[in-house]
């Protein structure tokens, strides 16, 4: 029990706090050293952020070739061919002496209006269509039984008698048939599916939609194309009453067979155009419907043919590019086309020839270096400031108490001169730098290239001393010496084997650094839990000798109580024992 000063009439609170102030004076410290190293462990894992990022940008600048060597490619009519160019194309020049055919894109449209007057492309087809068959639509996963057969409708016992089914492999619609399946085919037999010996695994989706006998109504409708190769590509579905057109249209759309189609509300009419150029099927139309059909397809019970009035025709519009390149007469499918590694595109008919050419992008090149000598001078720069200021040991880490004190502004004002000297005299700091400073120093064997020294490509070391080894471009002479040689100044940064490139080089040396520090202020390279670094160590340490000093502290204040409320106790006894005398000697009337 504390008693607060009632007997003596002393502050005894204050007093015990004016006491331990005194006694806290080593925890101030130890906060205050504790203080410091988090703002290290902050500043160290700023900086290896800079280094990791100044490393990729290093390898991202310096050593892939589709940026390093990036090349340009020119047109003398863009209007008429316009071009890109690639890495690794090389120099390279075409004309195209003439272009007598774009390439265009089959399509097909409705040979009159679909509906009535008041169709709705969103509504319910079921008020809108009456040539429904009979049946209702099952979708099943198919269960894989081995060699190349699988399993379908084994909860169904009302399987509709030779109905119609699609199957489709990984979204891939696949041709039913009779006979031994091809590639791209399926043969029914009841409940079994058997696929070509190999062609379809256990790891494959194979979804099979059929009709049951149970009450429902349903329309079948296929769409085909043609791959590059001159296959045969279809998409088949079963349209159920309650579905639009709109949604018909975005299931073809979202297929493979490569079409859009969509409805015109002002002529009423249906388009379904290729979204490829060109021609795939030599002997046929481009886009065909109800193909399931047979010689059926522009029936009237079909729903292409019946319904949206779409006739399968052979002249569809699509055609081929057609020009004439270096006097060679070709042709594409597609206007635009690579001739090597560098892309042309038609824009237009013509009979006058146009140059096209591809050639290193110099200004590209030139910017990467300058943007890495830019970056490598501010870590220099970063770096030799950080080891260089000196801890102001004026101003030490304000303690919870101190700040309570200070205005905001003072705060700021005293931490930012608190905070200085965080990294000064970081000898490995110091030996990293040396070590960036003689990688730039090195001469690259470069094969055939005169390109062997940053010097070369017109870079050196400032003559003054103050800018700490930062590096110089002269940009005419590293301008002159890409262009001359782009292959050589690739290599001079890149280049592996025993003599690798000064950016492989420097990597390594900005690696190896980046590892250095975490192990000093983890943050990184798994190094994440005090323990695992050096600082955090010492954190550890610190926050060992707080807590035994706080429990130190705790029992200093403890006895400085025991010691005063004994003092009080003592003092009320007195108290006590001289009242009782005085009431003896002078109470009742006693005179002495």
């Amino acid at each position: 029990m504390r008693i607060s000063g009632f007997a003596s009439g002393m502050d005894i609170d204050q007093m015990v706090r004016d006491l331990m102030r005194a006694e806290r004076a080593p925890m101030d410290k130890f906060m205050q050293q504790q203080t410091f190293k988090n703002w290290q462990v902050e500043a160290y894992r700023e900086l290896n952020t800079k280094i990791r990022s100044f490393e990729q940008s290093v390898f991202d600048r310096l050593l892939t070739p589709s940026k390093f060597l990036g090349r340009t490619g020119t047109s003398t009519n863009d209007s008429l061919v316009s071009v890109t160019s690639s890495s690794g194309t090389g120099n390279a020049q075409y004309t195209i002496n003439s272009v007598s055919q774009l390439a265009t894109a089959a399509s097909a449209f409705s040979k009159e209006r679909v509906g009535g007057e008041d169709f709705d492309v969103r509504s319910p087809l079921v008020d809108q269509y009456d040539d429904w068959s009979t049946g209702k639509v099952v979708t099943d996963t198919a269960v894989h039984e081995g060699d190349g057969q699988f399993s379908f409708g084994s909860e169904h016992d009302n399987i509709k008698a030779d109905s119609e089914t699609i199957v489709r492999v990984n979204g891939r619609t696949y041709q039913v048939v009779n006979d031994e399946p091809e590639a791209g085919q399926v043969r029914i037999d009841g409940n079994t599916l058997q696929f070509e010996d190999g062609a379809v695994g256990e790891n494959d989706r194979v979804e099979v939609e059929f009709i049951t006998d149970a009450e429902g109504q349903y329309k079948k409708a296929s769409m085909s194309t043609f791959n590059e190769r001159g296959e045969e590509v279809m998409h088949s579905i079963f349209i159920k009453p309650e579905e639009s057109l709109q949604t018909v249209m975005n299931k073809f759309n979202n297929s493979g067979v490569g079409v859009n189609m969509f409805y015109d509300d002002h002529q009423g009419q249906v388009v379904v155009s290729r979204t490829d150029t060109g021609v795939f099927n030599e002997d046929g139309p481009e886009i065909r419907f109800d193909p399931h059909l047979g010689s059926e397809n522009s029936g009237a019970n079909t729903f292409f043919g019946g319904f949206l009035n779409l006739e399968e025709t052979n002249d569809q519009g699509a055609k081929n590019a057609k020009f004439e390149i270096n006097g060679l007469s070709t042709e594409r499918r597609s206007n635009t086309f690579s001739v090597g590694n560098l892309t042309m595109t038609l824009g237009g008919i013509f009979d006058s020839p146009v140059t096209v050419s591809s050639s290193v992008d110099t200004d590209k090149i030139v910017d990467n270096i300058t943007a890495f000598v830019d970056e490598y001078n501010a870590l220099i720069d970063e770096i030799h400031g950080n080891v260089n200021e000196r801890q102001n040991r004026d101003f030490p880490p304000l303690t919870d108490e101190q700040r309570r004190e200070m205005s905001e502004y003072e705060v700021e004002m005293w931490e930012e001169k608190a905070r200085s000297g965080l990294m000064s005299r970081d000898r490995q700091l110091s030996a990293f730098l040396s070590d960036m400073r003689m990688t730039m120093y090195q001469t690259v064997e470069n094969g055939q290239s005169d390109i062997r020294h940053l010097s070369d490509l017109g870079i050196t070391t400032s003559n003054d001393y103050l800018e700490n080894g930062k590096l110089e471009i002269d940009q005419a002479k590293l301008r002159a010496a890409v262009q001359d040689d782009p292959e050589g100044a690739y290599n001079f940064f890149a280049q592996t084997g025993e003599n690798p490139g000064l950016a492989r080089q420097l990597r390594s040396d900005l690696n190896g650094a980046s590892d250095m520090v975490s192990r000093k202020a983890g943050g990184s390279s798994g190094r994440h839990q005090n323990h695992q670094f050096s600082l955090g160590r010492e954190l550890n340490n610190l926050d060992t000798r707080i807590s035994n000093f706080e429990r130190r502290l705790e029992q200093k204040e403890q006895r400085y109580w025991r010691q005063f409320t004994a003092m009080e106790q003592a003092i009320a006894r007195a108290n006590s024992q001289g009242d009782m005398l005085y009431n003896f000697m002078f109470g009742n009337g006693n005179m002495m």
